[in-house]
């Protein structure tokens, strides 16, 4: 990973880059640090003053927190999609948000069995829950429970768990015809029927308009879901003493290929009702005093003199460990470089991450220390070429094994998706062979990069001569039509002073629209019939085409008539066909 700053408080990066994937998943731990930086620095100051109390700012989301144990089962988990390596020709299956896909169902096996039950308190679940992952060999690597760890932070998982609750309140209760949740607190959808019980002997009531279609939150577990294998879906809250027996029944069924398997959340029915703070996000506080203090300090640089720097050979500068009843005040000219100062000694320590963290988490405390070192002349010589060859200054830019990461992108949870996907690649790349140093210098290498710069803007061949010409249907022909008879020929014209966005009216068919239409559709009719003839009759300097499609049969009918009309009848006949 490499991080480019502008040597701006609070402190900047210089470049760091990882040769293993242990040192990338320690950016979750900077990035969070970064993120509630301001936060402990404000919280720091206030110490020194013992009548002012700290700050303290949460976020709070608009539900409510779900079970312990489901946020666990869920962070350690994935949603499975398609993605595609970029910089390398191939596409392999990819995890996209959590961990491990295939551990859902024999997790679910140790919640039904009672694996957890004992544990009183969520440090309890938890230490519980990261064990039997481990011993299950789910989760082996430091990496991988660095990032689960990461997961849990920021409650990755809620938002899922909250789309179960959502959709049960809102689309499963609706569709049964008597509310049954004090009764059915778990229940299966069967065979368009509501059945309380585990042994599915007795339905409890038929369902209203009863969907089986798959959702995006789903997993399956025994035969594919269509209208061969029956299918079965249990709603429950997994913390529920009848989860067991319906798990254990529905499972065992669908394991020997009788059915299909779905899980949905519910909320409890004796919910708590806990607010869920939600971190990951960067907050700006800004603190104003209410009087006003005139100090005059124009004369501060040339009556106080700055320490004398020393080298950074010369001197080792060690971060104060305790906390510091008063924090020295920083000078003008001390505050002059400060930055560069803090990058070439994060760079120059043992280990650059881990004193990144501690820089960062109190920034005033160690500010004063680091102004007493002076700039390392490497990677003032590299600052000053990264300014002038890819950033100019105030910018910031982020690379994480080669790729950039885009500043919209720059929030814990897209960085926690993106250190994923990396981490995936990698391990790929290992299984064929190659370290870990190796496979990161393979994913950063300039040739990789430069094979996927456009040189230029991808072009579309949009004519039908290998289609004999008798595939787009033209509405004007700039060159032939009596209209722009008027209109200059040659290319001169388009030198011609224009209004702003406007196109020079010149007799040559240069700009061209086709447009694919469903000739079944009003609103794809109205778009030829109306908007396209008024662009025609005031003359636009665009050629217009068409082309019908033929996604259905009745498409297909439309397309004939219309290429019939306008074939033997003219341009004119088919317009009218379609006005009438």
């Amino acid at each position: 990973m490499v991080l480019v700053s502008e040597p701006l408080l609070p402190p900047t990066i210089g470049l760091l880059e990882t040769e293993d994937m242990d040192a990338a998943m320690t950016f979750s731990h900077i990035f969070r640090s970064l993120h509630y930086a301001w936060l402990i620095s404000v919280i720091a100051l206030s110490r020194s003053v013992s009548a002012t109390p700290a700050v303290n700012v949460a976020l709070q989301a608009s539900f409510n927190s779900a079970p312990y144990l489901l946020e666990l089962l869920l962070v350690t988990l994935p949603e499975q999609s398609a993605g595609g390596l970029s910089r390398l020709t191939l596409f392999y299956r990819e995890t996209a948000a959590e961990e491990n896909a295939t551990a859902y169902f024999p997790l679910l096996d140790r919640i039904a069995d009672g694996y957890f039950v004992d544990c009183a308190t969520d440090e309890e679940l938890y230490t519980k829950f990261l064990h039997a992952v481990q011993n299950d060999g789910h989760i082996t690597t430091p990496e991988t429970i660095s990032s689960l760890q990461f997961a849990l932070s920021i409650h990755s998982a809620a938002p899922r768990i909250e789309a179960h609750y959502q959709y049960y309140d809102t689309s499963v209760e609706s569709s049964l015809m008597v509310a049954q949740d004090a009764a059915c607190p778990v229940w299966v959808h069967f065979d368009g029927k509501q059945y309380c019980s585990p042994a599915l002997d007795r339905a409890q009531q038929a369902m209203e308009n009863p969907s089986l279609e798959v959702l995006p939150f789903d997993r399956v577990l025994g035969g594919p879901v269509d209208h061969n294998t029956p299918s079965s879906i249990l709603y429950a809250d997994i913390t529920s003493p009848m989860f067991r027996q319906f798990h254990q029944t529905v499972s065992k069924t669908a394991r020997n290929g009788e059915t299909s398997y779905r899980i949905r959340y519910r909320p409890a029915a004796t919910a708590t009702g806990r607010s869920l703070v939600v971190n990951g996000y960067g907050v700006e506080l800004a603190l104003k005093r209410t009087d006003y203090i005139v100090i005059d300090d124009r004369g501060d640089d040339s009556k106080e003199e700055a320490p004398e720097a020393s080298s950074p050979e010369a001197e080792e500068i060690v971060l104060e460990a305790e906390e510091l009843a008063d924090l020295k005040p920083l000078s003008t000219s001390e505050l002059r470089g400060l930055g560069l100062k803090t990058a070439s000694f994060v760079m120059s320590s043992e280990d650059p991450f881990d004193t990144l963290i501690k820089v960062s988490q109190d920034f005033p405390k160690h500010s004063s220390a680091i102004t007493k070192r002076n700039v390392s002349d490497p990677l003032l010589v590299e600052h000053h070429h990264n300014r002038e060859v890819i950033l100019p200054a105030g910018y910031n830019v982020v690379w994480m094994n080669g790729m950039q990461v885009e500043a919209r992108q720059m929030d814990a949870f897209a960085l926690l998706e993106r250190m994923r996907r990396e981490r995936t690649l990698t391990g790929s790349l290992r299984e064929i062979g190659f370290s870990g140093s190796e496979a990161v210098r393979l994913l950063s290498h300039s040739s990789i990069a430069e094979s996927k710069v456009d040189t230029e803007a991808q072009r579309y061949d949009y004519q039908d001569a290998s289609e004999g010409e008798r595939v787009i249907i033209w509405l004007n022909d700039i060159e032939k039509d009596k209209r722009y008879q008027d209109w200059p020929t040659y290319l001169t014209a388009l030198l011609q002073r224009t209004f702003p966005g406007q196109l020079p009216s010149l007799r040559r068919n240069l700009h061209n629209v086709v447009i694919p239409l469903d000739l079944t559709d009003i609103k794809d009719v109205q778009l030829l019939a109306e908007s396209l003839q008024t662009f025609v009759k005031r003359k636009v300097p665009i050629r217009f085409g068409v082309v019908p499609t033929l996604a259905t049969s009745a498409s297909q009918e439309q397309a004939r008539v219309i290429y019939h009309l306008s074939d033997t009848y003219g341009l004119s006949a088919a317009l009218t066909y379609l006005e009438a």
